[in-house]
């Protein structure tokens, strides 16, 4: 093991299962602690960092029932979101609008080209943190450092509706409705071609071995994920679709309609181009929860570059 005495670590100690299958070892930590991707994983393992039965793990390693499994994080460097004159102006070319304010989180309506948060601590963009700390300062304290407020997220050039706790009461509470999947999620999206009316697409969803930023469903393994899909309207050679994901993996209606053949128009990652719409045609339109009890349904309509991509396939 690499010497730790400089640095503090996050050590996870797992226990295989009498019933376990014998898999490979980073696919045992993906299922474990699945927050973290494949790909990190096996970094850590390269460096040393995973010991199975107080022995430091190869790739090829293979854990077996009963087995102890130590994993040690390194430390990442804190990202700092800091406000000001220029992170201000900055924000007035995003157009984020409060839909709900409860007293415990927030429905806010991200605008396509915001990110939600800063993906490292060398990042300079502007996120949707950077907005609501200008408007909120005490979710500073409220779940992850890195990304204060913040319990899911939403591709940066993807639009629509997102909850943001308040509180740590609020955000361990819909971390707990997100894992439980006890928040029903609806998107609208415009997808090449003509999928069958209705359908569910299973594929697992991993990280792409080659292109560092992409998913894939191409292994075989990863996370499972599906989703849910029904179809509003065709078009020539594009339709308009309703989803509704059961998981929230990566990218994962982007991956899901690439991998039967119909990807998102203008999604440039997983598709191609389009002369239509300069970002993918997905929109996350409802949001639905119980909260303490309580029921809670929102909706926000398809913003002006899908409408208006929309009335040109129409024409």
């Amino acid at each position: 093991m690499e010497n730790m005495s400089e640095k503090i670590y996050t050590s996870h100690a797992l226990e295989a299962l009498p019933e376990q299958k014998p898999v490979r070892a980073d696919v045992f930590i993906a299922e474990q602690i699945p927050h973290y991707s494949r790909s990190y994983l096996q970094d850590l393992i390269k460096q040393g960092l995973v010991a199975i039965n107080n022995k430091v793990a190869k790739s090829s390693t293979i854990v077996k029932p009963l087995d102890h499994v130590t994993v040690s994080i390194p430390p990442v460097p804190s990202i700092s979101y800091k406000g000001g004159p220029e992170i201000e102006g900055k924000l007035q070319n995003f157009d984020v609008k409060i839909i709900y304010e409860h007293k415990e989180f927030l429905i806010v309506a991200k605008p396509a080209g915001l990110m939600v948060h800063k993906p490292s601590a060398y990042n300079t963009d502007v996120t949707l943190v950077d907005w609501l700390l200008s408007r909120w300062q005490q979710l500073k304290m409220v779940g992850d450092q890195d990304r204060p407020g913040i319990v899911h997220r939403l591709d940066k050039d993807t639009s629509g509706l997102m909850v943001i706790p308040r509180t740590n009461y609020a955000h361990f509470k819909f971390s707990d409705l997100f894992k439980n999947r006890a928040i029903k999620k609806t998107y609208l999206a415009i997808v090449r071609g003509h999928p069958d009316r209705t359908g569910s697409i299973d594929f697992p969803i991993d990280r792409d071995p080659i292109t560092r930023n992409k998913m894939s469903h191409q292994s075989g393994q990863g996370r499972a994920a599906l989703t849910h899909y029904k179809v509003l309207e065709y078009f020539t050679d594009t339709t308009l679709v309703e989803v509704l994901p059961v998981t929230g993996r990566t990218h994962q209606i982007r991956v899901h309609f690439n991998a039967i053949g119909h990807p998102l128009e203008g999604d440039i990652l997983y598709g191609k181009k389009s002369s239509r719409i300069d970002r993918q045609a997905l929109h996350a339109t409802s949001l639905s929860f119980a909260f303490d009890g309580e029921p809670f349904s929102f909706s926000e309509s398809m913003p002006a570059d899908m409408q208006v991509a929309i009335d040109q396939l129409k024409k």
